[in-house]
Parts: C-alpha cells; sequence; structure tokens
C-alpha cells in the first residue's frame, strides 16, 4: 500500500537517477542546489533521489598528506635517542614502562569555505 501511486506526488524516472549518478561521478562535490540547477529537478526531489534511491549521504572529505614537518622530523628524532640513552642506563626496567599504540594523523586543513570538502558518498563507503 505504501508503494502506491498518490495524485500530487509525481514518481521519479530512472532518467532523473541517471542522470544524477553521472554527475556525481564527475564531481562529488556537488551541492543539492547545483544538481537540481543542471538536472532541472525540484530540491526535494534530488535530496530525495540521493538518499533514498542511490543511498548517498554528504560527509566532509579531504586527503591529508602524511609528510612530517622539519620541526617534527628533530622532535621524533630526540625522542627516540631520549629513549636509547634511557635503555642504555636503565635496561629491561625501562622498557616495562613503556606503552605503545597506533598512531593516528589527524591535520588541521581550513578550506576557504567549509562545505568545499564535502562529498556525495554511499552510506557504506569509507
Amino acid at each position: 500500500m505504501a508503494d502506491m501511486h498518490r495524485p500530487g506526488r509525481p514518481s521519479v524516472i530512472e532518467e532523473e537517477v541517471y542522470a544524477l549518478t553521472a554527475l556525481l561521478g564527475s564531481d562529488r562535490c556537488h551541492t543539492i542546489r547545483e544538481l537540481a540547477q543542471e538536472t532541472g529537478l525540484a530540491h526535494t526531489t534530488v535530496l530525495h533521489i540521493l538518499k533514498e534511491r542511490l543511498g548517498m549521504r554528504k560527509i566532509a572529505s579531504q586527503w591529508v598528506p602524511h609528510d612530517l614537518m622539519e620541526m617534527q622530523k628533530w622532535l621524533r628524532y630526540d625522542a627516540a635517542r631520549n629513549h636509547l640513552e634511557r635503555y642504555e642506563h636503565e635496561g629491561e626496567a625501562f622498557l616495562r614502562h613503556i606503552i605503545t599504540l597506533d598512531e593516528t594523523w589527524a591535520k588541521s586543513y581550513e578550506p576557504q569555505l567549509k562545505h568545499q570538502s564535502n562529498e556525495w558518498r554511499h552510506y557504506g563507503s569509507p
């Protein structure tokens, strides 16, 4: 009963879905307003297709390089040298005080406008 055609609610045709998919294939950073202007569809129709039909959401996405700056390299060198010296003096007792974890890279990036780094992605995509 939920799938029955109701007057006043136009159904979405597959060509409209394909048009949005093609636009997102070339650039996932489009806004809903831009997509509506490109396809001639209403704002709410574009939003419905993206969320309900294509299962997409808008997320902040950007590539962050993992290069260390010169100062960061020197700080790591100094920490490693300090640990080596302590190990030479304290031996195995020093190693029992070290806790290791995986590194998490987090760099600050501020685009000119906040929405510039947003992309449309499927719910299961990373």
